[in-house]
């Protein structure tokens, strides 16, 4: 069994061909160097709020390096490229933005955090990677009644 890690960003596909020659050379320069390939697909714009492909037709761009080798470096260089293309990560790999960063990449993505307060206003699915990518939940409103004054 190979093992690795990964990270995958979602770029507007007019950028494809442009970007991905960009990756290549990042792949290139990379120390240690890179024994995966690096993967591209294509998807149909979606409209589920806060999918990689909401709102525009996507490119999918995926990076690997071996599990116990260096692979920070790396990914930090791919994603300041996919960065300069508004690029949206997938959510379950890695990644290095904040809900600072991410917000602005969400056409809706205060429609979103409405919703998350709405359905656990108490933070029960709340975790460290969420309040980094999402923000910490806003106070309920049953919360701040009950907070002294």
């Amino acid at each position: 069994m190979i093992r690795f890690t990964e990270m995958e960003y979602a770029i507007p596909r007019r950028h494809a061909a442009e970007a991905v020659p960009r990756v290549l050379e990042a792949a290139e320069r990379a120390d240690p160097p890179v024994g995966f390939p690096i993967e591209v697909r294509f998807v149909a714009a979606d409209d589920s709020m806060l999918s990689p492909a909401h709102d525009r037709d996507t490119c999918y761009v995926a990076i690997h390096q071996y599990q116990r080798m260096a692979w920070e470096s790396y990914f930090r260089s791919v994603e300041a490229i996919m960065d300069s293309y508004g690029g949206r990560p997938h959510w379950g790999k890695r990644h290095f933005q904040t809900a600072g960063t991410l917000a602005e990449r969400y056409p809706r993505w205060e429609e979103f955090l409405a919703a998350r307060a709405r359905l656990d206003p108490e933070g029960a699915f709340r975790n460290q990677y969420l309040d980094r990518v999402l923000g910490p939940p806003t106070p309920t409103r049953s919360a701040l009644q009950a907070a002294p004054t």
